[in-house]
């Protein structure tokens, strides 16, 4: 008994309170928009959207279409579409994206996989910089 209760407060630490949840049995088709904790154990067909620290969490055998943008995803599910992470990145065992991803941390656990390019946010260049660099290289007689 004492065994169980010790593992118990160790298991619930590791989660954090969820907000939203789309259920195993739930397809879901729009755009998604939120601050806080989703979870989907279901499907979610459209973009997603994150600010202020948000965490999207896909869990084993959900599915989800479209772009993503949240500062933290944990993935054990599937993301077909581009993920745009600018703080933490964990892709479990089951975890699969079918798209480009940016991030500033990465977790890739083996078995884990991304089918696309993984190009790392760096802290010191702004987005800007990345855009003129191009413009430069072009010769002034092209």
């Amino acid at each position: 008994m004492m065994r169980k209760r010790d593992e118990t407060p160790k298991a619930a630490s590791e989660h954090q309170h969820i907000d939203t949840l789309i259920g195993v049995h739930s397809s879901f088709t729009g755009e998604l928009s939120f601050e806080g904790a989703v979870r989907v154990d279901g499907r979610f067909e459209g973009n997603v959207c994150s600010t202020k620290g948000g965490t999207l969490i896909i869990s084993k055998g959900a599915e989800v279409s479209g772009e993503v943008n949240v500062p933290n995803l944990i993935l054990h599910g599937l993301v077909k579409g581009n993920v745009h992470s600018c703080n933490s990145l964990k892709i479990g065992e089951t975890g699969c994206i079918i798209g480009d991803v940016e991030y500033r941390v990465i977790t890739l656990a083996e078995g884990g996989a991304v089918n696309g390019r993984c190009s790392r946010i760096s802290e010191k260049a702004p987005a800007t910089q990345k855009a003129t660099v191009p413009n430069e290289a072009v010769p002034a007689h092209a």
